[in-house]
């Protein structure tokens, strides 16, 4: 038995009586007690735990299916299938906004049960206006019991804010605040706003007159300044000494994308660079970050790259790996540069491993986006991660390791002769494979003396290089090493793209990584170093391949720095420097001097959202967006009315269609709303034939400020594809319609975006 209370007060106590029948004499029994809003609960459909169901309820009839196939398995290598389940059937039913306030979900633990059978639960209930579920499971050594109740949580008088899911620098929207006078008395009440952060109300006060139980609404005028957190805080206060406080959190994000300008200073003894505070005076305020690196080759700009890592807005399983092993270094490199490690760093390293092992299949390899499409090259590179991680003592659960090298085991068993395929999976299998001790050694000498030709990459030479020195062939290795090196052009181009991921920048990192962890002859990684500054000149910008391995090279060699003598801000410093500085920070210039004998070279990229728009751009690529009502009549999101659904076409041209993987964004404006999480396509039951063009995306995102979908592209494809989706206009406003764009994520000086425009929401009354 539960007693709960019919109506309780916010910010108050919630007690809860219970009493346990059934029990006999001292006999010991438990109880866990939660207390959840209901709105989050009917988020899922989520029922109260119902424990004596599952030990008492009636049993489905099962079946078996049998065959012969088991006999085909080779015991000692099999792996168990594992069925994975979970995760997606409630899509469908999943709607609602993120939340203003923190989600309301209280639990007591485990609670000791008194001799009487009866016990106590206390709860701390927060400002909180709605209905909680009290839920209640007892259980003792043979018995179990649950109870179910209802509690309301509300003032006398209820006060309700909406606001838009978030807004972008130079929006301007409106707060929607509703009063509900439930059991106050009718009287004067006085509404306080008021704004912390990036988001102004245009009203201080408001004064309304309520009637017993009468409702009233008044909209609030917001402008969003600059980009960051804000808070906007509400109070009202009526008859009777009635007081209500409320905040609401909301996320100002700056309405252009970041855009980064590297410069590469070399200084001779004496000379000094310098990053002044109006460095970002052309940038949205909240978004300016300036990197410095000063090292030996501008082309290993460790700073810059992490920068770029962290701010990466995707997450591949290449690209979750990439960041991670970056993270794995950062505070190694951090250390070499003098600077203060990243506690939170660890956190996030684990977090990227979970990531990773939920797109494991249950042949141990992993998938770009989701468990099911296996990529061998890829499952080589997550799983070197994955050992990396356990080299630095980072748990990695036995059984998904195991499996993941028994899946390199299998391939490298099976593999296709190098010829073949240029043995770019082959190389990286037998190498992880190597770096777990558990390489054929053969087979590595083999594929060194007598195929070596055969493969077609400079890291995959490098590979094999690497998993030689690790089993104790160095003159093999280094011999190996000079191959990859000499396959590496002395002067690049920007190549096609590459199914593993690769391109001369990366190649040319990945050997000076792999031969200076050998301890490969100093000539080759000397080579290799020049192949870096050489590819880094052809492109400003960088993939999350290059980036990762250029941030371990940077690593590898950063111990080698120690002739580099620096005056940083006054202060001596010996060796490598890398350093991130916000603009909100940077109050006076920072000033870095070389006062060492040789020539260092300085790299300064500093990055923000620009306050002037970029203009509309093609690069290979072009991106076209478009609106229509449902019908397939073209449509104006300029001039929206609330509650108003567009659909949304982006049609992409690639004029040379080649190998890549593309990602698609549509940044939305801020008044607008994903209406269904859920693609358009022509075949869509003939209700939108009207869609040319119309393609199955690789992986969708819906997320509250943008919609992006990745696409794997070949030889041959259509070069013009469409993919569209369906938006509401929800919050009243004038907005900014940001750019959409089109990247190839491997070959990103390949790309394409809109212009910027403007939308206005107008009310529905």
């Amino acid at each position: 038995e539960m007693s709960v209370p019919q109506t309780i007060r916010p910010n108050g106590a919630l007690t809860i009586p219970v009493k346990i029948g059934g029990l006999a004499a001292r006999e010991e029994a438990r109880i866990v007690v939660s207390a959840v809003d209901v709105g989050i609960l009917n988020l899922t459909n989520y029922k109260p735990p119902a424990p004596d169901d599952f030990y008492l309820g009636q049993r489905r009839l099962t079946s078996d299916i049998r065959d012969l196939y088991g006999q085909l398995i080779d015991g000692m290598q099999g792996v168990a299938g594992r069925i994975r389940t979970g995760g997606d059937a409630g899509a469908a039913e999943l709607s609602g906004s993120p939340p203003t306030q923190p989600p309301l979900a209280l639990y007591s633990g485990i609670v000791t049960v008194g001799a009487d059978g009866t016990a106590q639960v206390n709860f701390d209930v927060p400002a909180f206006a709605g209905t909680l579920r009290v839920m209640a499971v007892a259980w003792s050594k043979d018995k179990v019991g649950k109870a179910a109740g209802d509690v309301v949580v509300r003032d006398p008088v209820v006060l309700t804010a909406t606001l838009p899911r978030f807004m972008r620098s130079g929006d301007k929207g409106a707060l929607q605040i509703e009063i509900d006078n439930v059991e106050g008395a009718p009287g004067d009440y006085v509404v306080g706003i008021s704004g912390e952060g990036t988001v102004k109300p245009a009203e201080a006060q408001r004064k309304l007159t309520l009637g017993a139980k009468q409702r009233d609404r008044l909209a609030v005028p917001l402008s969003a300044e600059a980009a960051g957190p804000a808070t906007i805080r509400i109070s009202v206060e009526g008859p009777n000494g009635i007081a209500l406080a409320r905040a609401y959190a909301i996320e100002t994000r700056p309405a252009t994308q970041i855009l980064s300008r590297r410069t590469v200073y070399p200084l001779a003894k004496g000379e000094s660079i310098s990053v002044p505070p109006d460095a970002f005076a052309d940038f949205v305020a909240g978004t300016g970050t300036a990197s410095v690196s000063v090292a030996l080759t501008g082309a290993l700009d460790a700073a810059t790259l992490l920068t770029a890592l962290d701010r990466y807005p995707y997450g591949c399983s290449e690209q979750i790996a990439s960041r991670a092993v970056a993270l794995l270094y950062a505070n190694e490199l951090a250390t070499a540069a003098s600077l203060a490690s990243d506690g939170a760093l660890d956190q996030r390293i684990r977090d990227s491993i979970t990531s990773l092992l939920a797109r494991q299949d249950s042949t141990g390899g992993f998938g770009l986006w989701a468990a099911g499409s296996e990529d061998t090259w890829l499952s080589a590179y997550v799983t070197e991660f994955l050992t990396r991680s356990r080299e630095r003592k980072f748990e990695v659960p036995d059984n998904a390791f195991k499996s993941a090298l028994d899946h390199l085991r299998n391939f490298v068993a099976s593999a296709p002769e190098p010829a073949k395929d240029g043995g770019r999976k082959l190389a990286y299998a037998l190498y992880v494979l190597a770096r777990n001790g558990a390489a054929p050694v053969g087979d590595l000498r083999y594929y060194a003396d007598v195929k070596l030709g055969d493969f077609a990459t400079p890291i995959a030479k490098a590979q094999i290089a690497a998993a030689l020195g690790m089993l104790g062939d160095k003159p093999r290795a280094d011999r190996v090493y000079a191959a990859a090196l000499e396959s590496i052009a002395a002067s690049p181009a920007l190549e096609l793209g590459r199914q593993d991921y690769g391109s001369a920048l990366r190649d040319s990192a990945a050997v000076v990584t792999l031969a200076s962890e050998s301890g490969a002859p100093r000539a080759t990684v000397d080579g290799a170093i020049s192949r870096i500054e050489a590819a880094r000149r052809l492109s400003t910008l960088t993939s999350t391949q290059e980036q990762a391995w250029l941030i371990m090279a940077a690593r590898s060699l950063a111990k080698e720095a120690g002739a580099i003598r620096l005056d940083v801000d006054g202060a001596a410093h010996q060796g490598v420097f890398h350093r991130v500085v916000r603009a909100a920070t940077l109050n006076t210039a920072l000033r870095v001097a070389n006062t060492g004998e040789g020539q260092v070279q300085a790299v300064v990229t500093v990055s923000g959202a620009p306050l002037t728009p970029e203009s509309s751009a093609e690069r290979g690529l072009k991106v076209e967006r478009s609106y229509f009502t449902l019908q397939g009549e073209t449509a104006d999101p300029s001039k929206a009315r609330q509650n108003q659904r567009f659909v949304v076409v982006l049609k992409v041209t690639d004029p040379n269609p080649q190998f890549s993987r593309l990602i698609l964004a549509d940044y939305l404006p801020a008044g607008f709303e994903i209406d269904n999480p859920r693609l358009v396509s022509s075949g869509d039951a003939g209700k939108m034939a009207w869609i040319e063009n119309a393609v199955t995306p690789a992986h969708v995102e819906f997320r509250d400020d943008r919609f992006a979908a990745a696409f794997e592209r070949r030889n041959g494809d259509q070069a013009v594809f469409a993919v569209a989706y369906v938006v509401r206009a929800v919050s009243p406003g004038q907005y900014t319609l940001p750019q959409a764009m089109i990247e190839d994520m491997y070959r990103p000086d390949r790309f394409g975006r809109t212009a910027t425009g403007a939308v206005e929401v107008t009310s529905a009354k």
